[in-house]
């Protein structure tokens, strides 16, 4: 995992983009946020301020679980119940979310939002997930960082947006049937003027799971230059830079040639989590509910402006497939199986 103490890495983990832009309406009872934080170097200070907004007519109770650690040794899952209640339609700007809302000193990870109908029970069914308690929210978060000392209204800031992902938007290998079980980015790049960063995340709490990432270059796609896997425990995420050690290494030089590259990324050997308050049967996931997201960012060395690389499905939605991301609770995207939930509601 990287070290956020370094100013250089600190700043390029604020760079990093949402995979799931694609949908122009990303409101769901349970957002991810796949990073942010809250970290004081001497130099930069680093923060994610988050907007987010009430889509029904009932006040809704809005419940968070920090997820932190990409080993299982590492690994820390943190609820915060009821953080904050929401008036029917209101939408709210909560700065440096992680350290005024969740009141976290240091913190970096992923964020995991949920929204239940005001003082109701959102105990999710055992065998569904499912609960009629359950209200949309969407979530969007500007994760920046400005000088160390400086006042964080006024100083001039360097960051990205991170567009909240609905929970139905995640990538599965229980998807084969409807071909979203593998995502691909493309744009990138580790020459002496840009380097990209990309992060992997285990989207589920009910299962450890191994994410394996290709790498192609785009003139020769058929041919895979390099691979590196990444077993993650239950929320578990990792984030580095294509060329570092364990992302691509040695075939990843920065050169003026390491250009017009694409990664694949998908998941396999998912191990369900057996005993205890996340046990995989007991919250009807027998198959682990594997779920997982990709994303990155491309670097500018310079002025370390970003751009937004999107994880993108490889082949053409049907319209099950469709069925599938948007209406996940009666479309069957494997033989007798709906998507379920990948994260206990929390309430």
């Amino acid at each position: 995992m990287l070290k956020v103490k370094q100013l250089g890495v600190a700043a390029a983990i604020a760079l990093f983009a949402s995979a799931a832009m694609a949908s122009n309406f990303r409101a769901a009872d349970q957002v991810y946020i796949p990073a942010a934080g809250h970290i004081v170097g001497s130099t930069a200070t680093f923060v994610s301020d988050v907007y987010i907004s009430n889509l029904s007519d009932d006040s809704v109770d809005v419940s968070v679980i920090y997820a932190t650690g990409s080993s299982a040794g590492t690994a820390v899952q943190t609820p915060f119940p009821k953080v904050l209640t929401l008036a029917p339609r209101e939408r709210r700007e909560l700065l440096d979310f992680m350290s005024t809302t969740l009141h976290l000193t240091s913190a970096l990870g992923q964020v995991i939002f949920n929204g239940c109908l005001k003082d109701a029970d959102c105990t999710p069914n055992a065998t569904t997930g499912l609960n009629a308690n359950y209200r949309n929210i969407s979530v969007e978060s500007r994760i920046y960082s400005f000088a160390t000392g400086g006042n964080q209204a006024t100083a001039p800031t360097n960051g990205q947006l991170f567009s909240g992902i609905p929970w139905y938007n995640f990538v599965s290998e229980s998807a084969s049937g409807a071909g979203l079980d593998k995502v691909f980015i493309t744009g990138i790049r580790n020459t002496p003027g840009f380097k990209t960063n990309v992060g992997f995340v285990n989207a589920s709490q009910f299962s450890t799971t191994t994410l394996t990432a290709k790498l192609y270059s785009g003139s020769a796609p058929s041919t895979v230059i390099a691979t590196a896997s990444f077993t993650l425990p239950p929320l578990g995420f990792l984030q580095s830079t294509v060329g570092a050690g364990n992302l691509f290494g040695a075939a990843v030089p920065q050169s003026t040639a390491s250009t017009n590259l694409f990664i694949t990324v998908e998941q396999g050997g998912t191990q369900k989590v057996v005993g205890g308050a996340n046990d995989a049967d007991t919250n009807g996931c027998p198959t682990g509910c594997p779920a997982f997201f990709a994303y990155g960012s491309q670097l500018d060395n310079q002025t370390t402006d970003a751009t937004t690389l999107e994880a993108q499905y490889s082949l053409p939605l049907t319209n099950n497939a469709i069925t599938c991301i948007y209406s996940p609770d009666v479309a069957a995207c494997k033989a007798g199986t709906t998507i379920h939930r990948a994260v206990k509601h929390q309430f």
